[in-house]
C-alpha cells in the first residue's frame, strides 16, 4: 500500500510538472530513430538534461518485446531477450534479469507516456547506440554488427604470432613480453605447405557494444601435422581496434597425416643421403646437449631460435646464459628412438621420433618421460640446426569448462 500510494503521488507529481518540460522540447524538431538501417515510424527519442530517452511502450513494441502493467501497482513489465525488465515511473531504479540499475533521474512521464533512457534499455538489448546530432537521428545496431571480419582477422593473426601488439593494456601476459620485439614482423615464412587451415568462431557473446567472449576452433593441416586447437577468448575494442583480453587453450589434437608414411618412404629412397644428412646433425645436437657442450650446442641450434631469445624473454638472462645455468644445475638428457625423415625441404625438415628425456636431479633419479614427437631443423651454416619440437601426446580437451572469468 505505502508503494502504491508514493506511485501515485509520483505519478500526480510528473504529471502536473510534465507541460513544462513538453512546452521546451515542442520547439524542436523530431529526432528519428532508425533500427538496423530501418527508420521506425512513430518512435521519437527526446534529449532531457544531457540524456535520451525513448517512450518505452513505443520502442518495445517495435523491438518486439512483450509488455505489461498492472494498474494496482503501477509496476510496468517487459522481456527483453529472455529475462524481464521491470521499472516504475517517477523512480530512480531499474530491475533486468536480477540486477538493480541505478539511474541519474527519476524515469519521467512526458505527454503521458512513460519514457526510458534509450542507451540503458538498448545495452540490455545488446544494441549500440549511435546518435547522429546533425541529422537528428539514432541509430540502433546489434553488438558487433559488422566486426565480424575484423574479429577474425585478429584471431588470425593471433594464432599466429602470439603478437603483444594484439593484446589489451591490462592483459597479464605483457609483464612477460619484450613490447620492443616485431612478433609479427619477424615470423618466419615456413616451405612447409599447409593443406587446410580453418579459423572457425563456435560461439560469441557480446557483453557491451566494445565487449565480447567467444570460442574459437582452428584447424591446420600441412604436410608433417594435422593439428585441431580450441581456444577461449575475452576480447575488447580499444584504441580503434579488437585486442585480446584473455585467452585459454581447451582443446588439442595432433595427428600425422594419412600419407606419412608414404612421404619418409620416397624420402628414404630418392634422397637417401640427404636424410641420412639430416638425421646425422640431429643425433650430433643431442650428442652435444647431453655432453653438456655449449658451444656445438650452440653451433647445431637455429641461429633464429638464439635471436628470439634474447630479443623476446628477459635481456638479463641471454640465450646463453641461460644454457650454462641449465647445464650447471639439471642432469637433462635426450635419447632419440626410431627417428625418420617425414619432411625433407631446402631449407627446413621435419623428423619423426620417440624422445627419451630423463633428469636425474629430480625425484632422486626417477623423472623420465617418453613421448612421440615432431622435430623441426632448419638447415644454416652448412649443416642442419636443432628449432624445436612438438610432443604428439599431449592432446587433451577441457572444453566442457571452457568459460573464461
Amino acid at each position: 500500500m505505502v508503494r502504491k500510494f508514493v506511485v501515485l503521488m509520483l505519478s500526480l507529481c510528473l504529471i502536473l510538472t510534465t507541460p513544462l518540460v513538453v512546452a521546451a522540447a515542442s520547439t524542436e524538431k523530431s529526432i528519428q530513430l532508425y533500427l538496423n538501417n530501418v527508420k521506425i515510424a512513430g518512435v521519437h527519442p527526446i534529449l532531457n538534461s544531457g540524456v535520451m530517452y525513448v517512450p518505452y511502450r513505443q520502442f518495445f513494441s517495435a523491438m518486439g518485446y512483450k509488455v505489461s502493467f498492472d494498474p494496482d501497482t503501477r509496476k510496468i513489465a517487459g522481456v527483453i531477450r529472455g529475462a524481464e525488465i521491470e521499472f516504475w515511473a517517477g523512480e530512480d531504479t531499474i530491475y533486468y534479469d536480477g540486477v538493480t540499475y541505478y539511474l541519474d533521474k527519476e524515469i519521467p512521464v512526458l505527454n503521458g507516456q512513460v519514457y526510458l533512457p534509450l542507451r540503458l534499455v538498448s545495452n540490455l538489448a545488446k544494441y549500440s547506440v549511435s546518435y547522429d546530432q546533425s541529422k537528428l537521428s539514432v541509430s540502433l545496431k546489434p553488438f558487433g554488427d559488422g566486426q565480424e571480419a575484423a574479429i577474425k582477422e585478429l584471431l588470425t593473426k593471433y594464432y599466429e604470432t602470439y603478437s603483444p601488439r594484439l593484446l589489451t593494456s591490462d592483459n597479464l601476459k605483457l609483464g612477460y613480453l619484450n613490447l620492443e620485439y616485431d612478433y609479427e614482423a619477424n615470423q618466419p615464412i615456413s616451405e612447409i605447405a599447409v593443406r587446410d587451415y580453418k579459423v572457425t568462431i563456435g560461439r560469441i557473446e557480446y557483453t557491451s557494444a566494445s565487449e565480447a567472449n567467444l570460442q574459437v576452433t582452428y584447424i591446420k593441416n600441412t604436410e608433417e601435422l594435422d593439428r585441431e586447437d580450441v581456444y577461449v577468448f575475452d576480447i575488447r575494442y580499444e584504441r580503434g581496434q579488437w585486442k585480446i583480453a584473455n585467452d585459454g587453450w581447451i582443446y588439442n589434437r595432433m595427428d600425422l597425416p594419412e600419407d606419412i608414411d608414404k612421404k619418409a618412404a620416397a624420402i628414404k629412397e630418392n634422397r637417401n643421403s640427404e636424410q641420412k644428412s639430416v638425421l646425422a646433425d640431429l643425433r650430433t645436437y643431442y650428442n652435444a646437449y647431453n655432453s653438456e657442450d655449449l658451444d656445438l650446442t650452440t653451433q647445431y641450434t637455429d641461429p633464429l631460435i638464439i635471436k628470439e631469445w634474447n630479443a623476446v624473454v628477459f635481456s638479463s638472462v641471454t640465450w646463453d646464459s641461460m644454457m650454462k645455468g641449465h647445464f650447471a644445475h639439471s642432469e637433462s638428457k635426450y635419447k632419440l628412438l626410431d627417428e625418420r625423415v617425414v619432411y625433407l625441404g631446402d631449407k627446413e625438415a621435419v623428423v619423426q621420433g620417440k624422445l627419451d628425456w630423463s633428469d636425474v636431479t629430480y625425484n632422486d633419479g626417477a623423472d623420465n618421460h617418453k613421448y612421440e614427437a615432431l622435430i623441426y631443423l632448419k638447415y644454416v651454416n652448412g649443416h642442419w640446426t636443432y628449432n624445436n619440437d612438438i610432443s604428439l601426446d599431449q592432446d587433451f580437451d577441457e572444453r566442457s569448462n571452457s568459460k573464461l572469468n
